[in-house]
């Protein structure tokens, strides 16, 4: 009775009737709610319980006592875990309300108690309930919007009035959130960050995006924080589509955000796409280096799936305001069993919004309604890496899907031993579930139908599948270039040196195939517009050079379908080793196709004696490229009729002017053949950079596959470098 004795003398238990709630009332509540959640011993929150209710069986109609009640019997149920004290607290706000139907206090309190019911109550039962509009999260919603409607000016109800109705995503509590939010914005506590900032949001959610601006823009002119502020900002310009704003917002709150709260909120955006290590890297930067670190992450983003600057980025938010309409968890209390193997402790999404952030929409999506099975769903996502297929189970909540490693996880455990094990034919229900998934995989066709024979290890190697692609799909990101159509374009690709520079320069020739393109056709000409683009990455995935154009080709008349256009792209890159990327495509009518290939740029600067690529062209291509006063003959195509006069181009770096070479120049056939053309040439350097050309007459070779190589001596200093290229000799 001590410690009784001591929150009594601190004035925090009520003692006199309240025929309304004054100012000083309500103080006593916020004083009464800090002093009980700072307890933490259960003994001395059930003797403050035992005081209090012997206060309230003399006086029953005290509102405020009951008020308090309420709020001691919430911090009880936290502190024990118990339900039945989130009951009680119910109870005695029902009864605060009954008493003083214009507290606004009675009814959030209740909104808190049916929350913290809704968190622990039986999920089966609450999905039943939901469909009812019975559930505690309805229940919760409706209290607290009493609160707001009798007093707009009662900021925590407002506040979570909003987040309630958001997570619960029902239109017509939506609806009735938003006019309390902007109703409450108009009162004294518009000038509450915390207001502004749930405006802002429900705003968003409503698709009121200007709006929205608007309530984050007076978040921070009252003082609210700037990370957090910035970065709602941004997430509404990227779903206004105002994307080059929301790019520079989002970097500049990240260079301003230094609470725990902002902070939080990057780097929990930022945990849908990064790795743990990169999640760790994060962690270390400082404030000022926070945004140049971000900035880089979505570059190397944006490289690896040779994307443009920035795209990665906008598409990030566009995949999580999908996955939030769609995918967003109800509970934060998530169940999971032996069926479960990847389990993910953010509150946010379920496992399909897990893998659509990561790897945005899959190519193709298959379900099997059937009364008996749980909800369930399957995406298959095609790579040129091999194909990944996840398989998402909603068992015992159907707003919680979860990742499964084989299909028949979506009958549980037992169901999967007995198929693995079981001599009898596949069950029909089964077999139905089965079947539904012909359109993702071949498997499922043998597994529909398939005997005993057979079928445990084609549910084996189909689990391993499901393991593989878990593993993959929860630790690694996308955004794929996808077309429906290719172009079959050709695309070769050469190393020279740049002599602006002293570096390297790629030199990427392509040819499409007319009968893959669209035109665009007027009365007097045909035009052929192609966006290309080109880039090369080092190691990591940062960019080393980047080209994106889009070029038109025009003619009188359509090209035939054995017909191309061709031509080339020049990025000059330092020495290193790259993977280069080259898109060529007409994306307006998502057509197109990416070309990757691995890239050493030798040092051309480095002393001794160096040999670029060779250049293999032919004689009236009409494809010339201009270097250094020379034209050089280009073919994208890799063969040559028999009867063709070759230009075989290299370059020569490290040799000083006037200094005498030779040159030995050999075509042979790579699987038999004759006797290889042998060609010798005596040349003498025009400086550092020394550009060679040879005519090679191949008329004489019958048609097959052949090496060229090329072996160049520096005679004076007794070095030797060589260089081969393939070349295909057709008959006519």
């Amino acid at each position: 009775m001590l410690r009784t004795a001591s929150l009594t003398s601190l004035g925090l238990i009520a003692s006199v009737t309240a025929v309304a709630q004054t100012p000083a009332q309500r103080d006593s509540i916020e004083r009464f709610r800090e002093a009980v959640a700072a307890l933490t011993d259960a003994d001395t929150l059930r003797a403050l319980e035992s005081a209090m209710i012997d206060r309230a069986r003399v006086d029953r109609d005290n509102a405020l006592l009951h008020v308090q009640l309420g709020f001691l019997a919430l911090r009880l149920g936290d502190v024990t875990g118990n339900r039945q004290h989130y009951d009680d607290a119910g109870s005695e706000f029902e009864w605060a309300g009954e008493l003083e139907p214009t507290w606004p206090f009675a009814w959030y309190g209740l909104g808190l108690a049916e929350l913290a019911l809704g968190e622990v109550s039986i999920i089966a039962l609450e999905n039943i309930r939901q469909a009812l509009g019975k559930d505690f999260l309805s229940k919760a919603a409706a209290a607290f919007g009493r609160a707001a409607e009798v007093d707009p000016a009662f900021a925590d109800a407002v506040v979570d009035l909003a987040e309630t109705a958001m997570r619960q995503r029902v239109r017509p509590q939506l609806t009735v959130a938003h006019e309390a939010v902007r109703k409450a914005a108009a009162t004294e506590a518009g000038d509450v960050p915390a207001v502004q900032l749930a405006r802002g949001r429900l705003e968003r959610t409503m698709g009121e995006g200007d709006s929205a601006l608007a309530a984050f823009e007076e978040y921070l002119e009252l003082g609210g924080d700037s990370g957090v502020g910035y970065l709602e900002m941004a997430r509404t310009q990227f779903f206004l589509r105002y994307l080059r704003e929301a790019e520079a917002t989002y970097f500049a709150g990240a260079g301003l955000a230094h609470t725990r709260e902002g902070v939080g909120m990057y780097r929990e955006d930022l945990s849908w796409a990064a790795t743990p290590e990169e999640l760790a890297a994060f962690d270390s930067v400082t404030v000022a280096q926070r945004a140049d670190w971000l900035r880089r992450f979505w570059l190397r983003r944006d490289v690896a799936d040779a994307r443009h600057p920035g795209e990665r980025l906008a598409e990030h938010y566009r995949r999580y305001f999908y996955a939030l309409r769609n995918y967003r968890l109800v509970s934060r209390h998530r169940r999971y069993d032996v069926v479960h193997p990847y389990r993910n402790e953010q509150q946010v999404f379920d496992d399909r919004g897990i893998i659509y952030m990561r790897h945005g929409e899959p190519s193709r999506r298959a379900v099997h309604n059937a009364p008996g099975v749980n909800p369930n769903e399957s995406w298959l996502y095609e790579r040129p890496e091999g194909s990944l297929i996840f398989h998402f189970a909603a068992r015992d909540d159907v707003q919680d899907y979860k990742l499964v490693e084989s299909l028949v996880d979506v009958f549980g455990l037992d169901t999967a031993i007995a198929l693995q094990t079981s001599h009898d034919r596949t069950p029909g229900f089964v077999g139905e579930l089965f079947a539904s998934r012909l359109g993702l995989d071949p498997v499922y066709q043998r597994l529909a139908s398939m005997p005993f024979v057979g079928r445990a290890s084609a549910l084996a190697a189909e689990r391993r599948a499901g393991d593989r692609a878990i593993d993959v799909g929860t630790t690694t990101d996308s955004h794929l270039l996808r077309f429906e159509t290719s172009l079959g374009a050709v695309v070769r690709r050469y190393v020279v040196g740049d002599s602006a520079g002293g570096g390297g320069r790629l030199l990427v020739v392509y040819a499409i195939p007319g009968g893959a393109l669209e035109a665009d056709q007027t009365e007097d000409r045909v035009a052929y517009p192609v966006q290309i683009r080109l880039l090369a990455a080092t190691a990591d995935d940062s960019a080393a050079g980047f080209v994106d154009t889009v070029r038109v080709w025009t003619a009188q008349r359509p090209l035939e379908p054995d017909q191309h256009l061709s031509g080339y792209l020049t990025l000059p890159v330092a020495a290193g080793d790259y993977t280069m990327r080259i898109v060529l495509g007409q994306p307006w009518r998502n057509a197109g196709e990416l070309h990757t290939d691995t890239v050493v740029v030798p040092d051309f600067s480095a002393p001794g004696l160096t040999i670029s690529d060779l250049i293999i062209g032919r004689h009236g291509s009409g494809l010339t490229w201009v270097v250094g006063g020379d034209t050089v003959a280009l073919s994208p195509l890799p063969s040559f009729p028999v009867e063709a006069r070759l230009r075989v181009y290299y370059e020569l770096h490290g040799l000083t002017k006037d200094a005498p070479y030779r040159a030995r120049l050999e075509v042979a056939r790579q699987r038999g053949g004759g006797p290889p053309i042998t060609l010798t040439f005596d040349g003498v350097a025009t400086g550092r950079v020394t550009r060679v050309s040879h005519t090679v007459d191949i008329s004489g070779l019958r048609p097959g596959r052949y090496r060229l190589r090329v072996t160049v001596e520096d005679i004076a200093r007794n070095l030797r470098v060589e260089r081969e290229a393939v070349l295909d000799a057709v008959g006519s």
